[in-house]
């Protein structure tokens, strides 16, 4: 059996979709894999390949007087693991989920946070034949939006309204797309720890989000670079300012001429997006980035 899941991107709303605010997702051309065979031995034999093809994670799960556990030493990414195997013990029985071997494989650098994690959730999910959300947060804290990338091949506007999740198609492919890149920061963020200290504040959101929800209307819709560059500088300062944080031009790239830069999902790690009017990206090479890449060549627009 196969399975394949896209990863994402966050555009818009990033801390707030927790709260109930749209969001823009976009879905990545880059996917996770899952393939399974049946094995002799009544285990799960779990293997994951980085996208060089080097396995980066290995381990043997055993059922033992009904207990589902793992024959290696206790560490997180199989204490998450356990964790996802267990809801599916529960729901499915050991009879579909033992005497297998899954072998996972990525298509993207795992340290980018493009879904490693919700990729292999969504296909596991696929092949338990069970809900991916539910899935999801019976181990991971977030608001699911990255599943909804998972199977979609266009832009998307997600919404979990206390776990009432809607997403949608949407068209997002402006005439100034090729104006847009996107730059690896060098670092991973850590999702779960920046949901619990975000969770921690106490501000009004709801009027944030009406703000935030009115700004992604003009997103979709805007025609201009210009326009489209206020935006999301303003969608920066209304983030910023509820989380506490600067911006990251005003932080980090304050020198920066060719146009505006935008944080995207965790804020402080993984991915930016950047606008370039005349599509230099030297500024950011100069400074020691080197993964970069048009936004239209990992996701998809349309």
């Amino acid at each position: 059996m196969f399975f394949k899941s896209n990863g994402k991107i966050l555009l818009s709303a990033e801390y707030l979709v927790l709260d109930g605010a749209n969001s823009i997702a976009l879905p990545s051309k880059l996917t996770q894999e899952l393939f399974i065979t049946k094995c002799k031995e009544k285990i799960i034999d779990w293997q994951s390949f980085d996208e060089k093809n080097n396995l980066w994670y290995q381990e043997k799960f055993i059922l033992i007087n009904e207990k589902l556990n793992y024959v290696g030493k206790k560490n997180p990414i199989s204490e998450k693991v356990l964790s996802l195997l267990k809801h599916i013990l529960k729901l499915k029985g050991p009879n579909n989920l033992m005497g297998n071997k899954l072998v996972n494989i990525l298509n993207f650098n795992r340290q980018w946070g493009l879904g490693s994690s919700s990729t292999f959730v969504n296909n596991l999910a696929k092949w338990a034949q069970i809900d991916p959300y539910e899935l999801l947060f019976s181990t991971f804290s977030g608001s699911g939006f990255d599943i909804a990338c998972c199977d979609y091949n266009s832009p998307i506007l997600y919404r979990n309204n206390d776990k009432s999740i809607v997403s949608k198609k949407i068209s997002f492919n402006p005439n100034f797309a090729d104006k847009l890149y996107l730059i690896y920061l060098g670092k991973k963020q850590n999702t779960e720890k920046s949901i619990k200290k975000y969770s921690e504040k106490k501000f009004e959101k709801i009027n944030l989000i009406t703000k935030i929800n009115s700004i992604n209307d003009k997103i979709i819709n805007c025609k201009d670079l210009k326009d489209f560059e206020n935006l999301i500088e303003l969608h920066e300062n209304i983030i910023g300012k509820a989380i506490s944080m600067k911006p990251i031009q005003k932080s980090f790239f304050n020198d920066y001429n060719e146009g505006k830069i935008k944080s995207l999902g965790s804020w402080g790690g993984d991915f930016i997006l950047a606008t370039s009017k005349n599509n230099d990206i030297k500024y950011f090479e100069k400074k020691g980035f080197k993964t970069i890449f048009p936004l239209s060549e990992i996701v998809y627009l349309n």
